[in-house]
């Protein structure tokens, strides 16, 4: 794709000017003109609304300013790294908790939902979270455009609905949080010529679930295609109408099936690479790697070169059926555990479209006398275990607990607690606890974690998309593209209603993209490299390229940037996946692997997020969040 100068900005809406009336979960609020495309349809730059050059817009309602990994939020977590808090935590202390947990996403929440029924809600907990809004990243972009009001995931979306009465952790918490086990999306009105939607974001990647949603998949002379095409479900047909050679399609259909026929076991699997064992193992065509590489980099964080096959393999999971996903992925979860530990913290009753959908009360979140208390905006820079608070033997019994330093505002402050669970990123826990055990640290420092970008675009209508007759979009040059695919979703029905799903509406256009280096085996490197572009790109340069490609993308079946971009989302996540290099997963022979060693915690400290299952998702951070507090009320001599 060619680069994109100055001079065509206007053309690609640069420079349109937007007024915007702000929205909280789909209670309107505040003066001002609303979001529309009439306006010119383009996103906040630097200076609007707050936005910084780095952040960019963030949507509107409960979740604007906090979009991923913000500029404030990167800089107050630089600061740790770069020791800008050394004596502060010499503060004198100002309050007492039984247990502090550190980090308010879901492996947090769900440590203090756990730890309130283990003691019956009556001792003190408080969540120390350092975003504006608890979630992690379970999160949300909301926008507002024509009226109508579009939600999309920050990054984590999809789940299982778990069986009833299966008695596993993810149905005794169905129940507890009162979620529904089944839901209805909204479907294209009689009349209009059918496209299938997906409800994930997951679904479309590699036509994974094809069977369900419709993909228009691009090809042009660097796939082997004479020039720009577009091509529909072309697993349908064994790839028949592709522009991939004989002998790579029968590869392809190969590598989708997923065949483990002779596979060696896990604990080799997790010494070789991905690519290893597509090009030598199962001796596929290198371009197998190509089409795998974007879907796998996203979901593993680093190529097929610097990933375990053990890790990548997994991901090739051809299926009959999507799995569903909340409006906002699953900060839904999120808000089901607030609301239980915090009932004043979500407006409305204690019912799912309330949870959903009504407004936080922030200034109910962290109010003297609750048993369990949330506190935004804290960043912790320093967590340790104050004289003697190891106990005898480091158990931790019978110590005096563990002193927590943060900073909030711009102002240290100073707490002490019985004990602390560390559910925040491993990259953070490392350089927070100043009394980390060399053997811990020894284990973190074999964590690698990689970047990610998910991007949500407002747009005023899909028919660039339904001309083509599906909802999501695939691309293979990857190496000249941003990202490799989008989709459009279908609206989750709540109290029975929904956004209305037809072309001519509103709706969102998510993008998911992983960063890494073709050909490049080192994981760290790989990483640490994108992590430093992410990080460092401005918002305007990405809302630039993004711009561009879609109009090189979708400009022949009638997309106007200009016109149909309501808005862009950039969410950057700089540690999105804790990276499973070969032979990361297992540890050197006879001895325990980097996961076992930090999930050991020590003294009063519990360590508890999720990357110590292996992978950054919901079901890591339940079952981590919810051994933490198991073993905080051991500790605490409370079971």
């Amino acid at each position: 794709m060619a680069s994109i100068t100055q001079s065509e900005d206007d053309r690609l809406g640069m420079t349109s000017a937007v007024t915007r009336r702000d929205l909280i979960n789909g209670a309107l609020a505040g003066a001002g003109a609303m979001l529309m495309a009439g306006a010119g349809g383009s996103a906040a730059r630097a200076g609007e609304a707050g936005a910084d050059a780095i952040s960019g817009y963030g949507g509107v309602g409960d979740y604007a300013s906090s979009n991923g990994n913000t500029l404030p939020v990167m800089n107050a977590a630089h600061g740790i790294r770069d020791a800008l808090y050394e004596g502060w935590e010499k503060a004198p202390v100002s309050e007492h908790y039984d247990l502090v947990i550190v980090g308010g996403g879901p492996s947090g929440l769900m440590a203090a939902h756990e730890f309130a029924k283990l003691t019956g809600g009556v001792k003190s907990c408080l969540i120390l979270e350092n975003h504006d809004v608890f979630g992690g990243a379970s999160r949300q972009n909301d926008f507002l455009v024509e009226g109508v009001h579009l939600t999309g995931p920050q990054a984590a979306n999809g789940f299982l609905i778990p069986e009833a009465g299966s008695g596993t952790q993810m149905d005794r918490l169905f129940d507890e949080l009162g979620l529904p086990r089944q839901y209805e999306f909204g479907a294209l009105a009689p009349g209009i010529a059918p496209v299938r939607c997906a409800t994930d974001n997951y679904a479309p990647m590699d036509g994974l679930a094809e069977s369900e949603v419709d993909v228009a998949y691009y090809f042009d002379r660097g796939d082997g295609a004479a020039g720009p095409t577009w091509r529909r479900n072309i697993w349908a047909n064994a790839l028949a109408e592709t522009p991939f050679p004989p002998a790579l399609r029968r590869d392809l259909l190969a590598w989708r099936a997923g065949s483990q026929e002779g596979d060696p076991p896990p604990e080799l699997l997790d010494r070789m690479s991905y690519r290893q064992y597509l090009e030598e193992l199962k001796g596929f065509d290198p371009g197998v790697t190509r089409v795998a590489r974007p879907h796998t980099s996203l979901l593993t964080g680093v190529s097929p070169d610097a990933v375990s096959a053990r890790a990548a393999r997994i991901y090739v999971r051809p299926s009959p059926r999507m799995d569903p996903s909340f409006p906002g992925g699953n900060s839904v979860l999120a808000r089901a555990l607030v609301k239980k530990l915090v009932p004043e913290g979500i407006e409305g009753e204690d019912r799912f479209a309330d949870v959903a959908q009504r407004p936080i009360r922030f200034a109910a979140l962290d109010r003297p006398g609750q048993a369990t208390r949330i506190r935004l905006g804290a960043t912790v820079f320093s967590v340790r275990h104050r004289a003697g608070g190891m106990g005898a033997g480091g158990t931790g019994a019978g110590g005096t607990g563990v002193d927590v330093a943060y900073v909030k505002g711009g102002k240290p402050a100073r707490i002490t607690a019985g004990a602390v669970v560390m559910a925040s990123g491993g990259w953070v826990t490392r350089r927070v606890v100043a009394d980390l055990p060399p053997e811990i640290a020894e284990a973190y420092a074999q964590f690698v974690h990689a970047p990610a970008l998910v991007v949500n675009v407002a747009l005023t209508n899909w028919r660039f998309l339904h001309r083509l007759g599906a909802s999501a979009a695939r691309w293979f040059d990857d190496e000249g593209m941003f990202g490799f695919v989008g989709n459009i979703r279908r609206p989750m029905l709540i109290d029975g209603s929904a956004p209305a799903l037809a072309p001519d509406k509103p709706a969102l256009f998510t993008l998911y993209t992983g960063l890494y280096s073709p050909g490049e085996a080192d994981a760290r490197m790989q990483a640490t490299a994108h992590r430093m572009r992410l990080m460092a790109t401005p918002y305007a340069d990405y809302e630039r390229t993004i711009r561009a490609q879609m109009t090189h993308l979708f400009g022949p079946t009638g997309f106007d940037a200009k016109r149909d971009i309501a808005g862009i989302v950039l969410n950057r996540w700089g540690h999105a996946r804790v990276v499973q290099y070969p032979g990361f997963f297992y540890g050197a022979e006879g001895r325990p692997g980097p996961r076992e060693i930090v999930a050991r915690g020590f003294g009063q400290i519990i360590i508890a997020h999720s990357e110590l299952e292996g992978a950054q998702n919901y079901t890591g951070a339940f079952k981590h969040g919810a051994r933490a507090a198991r073993e905080a009320v051991a500790r605490l001599g409370l079971g």
